[in-house]
């Protein structure tokens, strides 16, 4: 999977070369620019100066202000803390993941600003728990050092009849006296936990002395960390257990184990509502069998 996705990275990263180098020379021009505290207050007045620039309408200085969010000389600090293997691929990402943000801070304080009493509320966030060193996480790229991310909460001051109430978390490193985007909820290195967290996965379990884990509409392959994968199709009742099972691919030695951690798993419940008296929940799973770690 992973050596697939950094091919797939590879010529993605070809078509972000220029956006990256125009944004680290941005980032880099504004070095000295002001400093703020490591702290809610701290980031807080950083979003609140960025929204002055905004208000002033100085289309050379905006573009400029919203680059000084990102990680200055991105590469380099990805290309130190990433195994060699991982570089090009997380640099993309991370090209990637902050042109998103950027374009989405821009929008909302773009749309927003017209408002005098328009600011973001600024809160302190959740952090993920750690990546697992089983399943599915096992196979995630991970930096070489701690990293200390920082969660926050911004949610507008105003609702607008034509876009809402916008609210997002962001994850930050605060590094040179400046907060830096380093991703959403999950930092960019593991945005894939959004779905391998969520209620279209399952935990990994021990079936037979195996490490195994299952995850809805996944299109993993064969590779470094994966023994085997099963994709079957289930149909799952009301109270949450699976009633049939479908066996699409998968190598044959693999698929008992495979139909036996879905037929002990549990599902979402139906609600016991009539409405939903016909409905049926049906799933296309991929059941992963991961190699043993030595």
């Amino acid at each position: 999977m992973i050596k697939r996705r950094a091919l797939c990275m590879i010529v993605c990263g070809l078509l972000f070369a220029d956006v990256a180098k125009a944004q680290a020379t941005s980032a880099d021009s504004l070095s000295s620019a002001k400093k703020y505290e490591n702290s809610q207050n701290g980031i807080a007045e950083q979003f609140a100066d960025l929204l002055q620039v905004v208000r002033s309408n100085d289309q050379a200085e905006i573009p400029k202000a919203l680059d000084t969010l990102s990680l200055p000389n991105s590469n380099e600090w990805i290309a130190t803390q990433f195994d060699t293997s991982y570089v090009t691929q997380e640099q993309t990402l991370y090209q990637q993941a902050f042109e998103k943000f950027r374009s989405h801070v821009w929008w909302v304080m773009g749309n927003f600003e017209k408002y005098p009493n328009f600011s973001l509320k600024v809160e302190e966030s959740q952090i993920a728990p750690a990546l697992s060193d089983i399943g599915f996480e096992s196979l995630v790229p991970r930096p070489k050092q701690l990293v200390k991310i920082q969660n926050y909460r911004f949610t507008s001051t105003v609702n607008d009849p034509a876009h809402g109430t916008p609210s997002w978390v962001t994850s930050f490193i605060y590094l040179e006296g400046r907060f830096r985007m380093i991703g959403g909820t999950y930092p960019f290195w593991a945005e894939g936990l959004n779905a391998t967290r969520g209620p279209m996965a399952l935990p990994p379990e021990v079936i037979h002395g195996k490490t195994v884990q299952a995850a809805a509409f996944r299109s993993d392959v064969k590779g470094p960390g994966i023994e085997a994968i099963v994709h079957i199709k289930i149909e799952v009742g009301h109270d949450g257990k699976v009633k049939k099972m479908k066996v699409l691919s998968g190598d044959p030695a693999f698929v008992p184990d495979a139909k036996e951690y879905l037929q002990e798993s549990e599902f979402p419940k139906l609600p016991d509502d009539p409405r939903f008296a016909n409905m049926k929940a049906i799933w296309d799973m991929e059941v992963v069998f991961f190699t043993p770690q030595n």
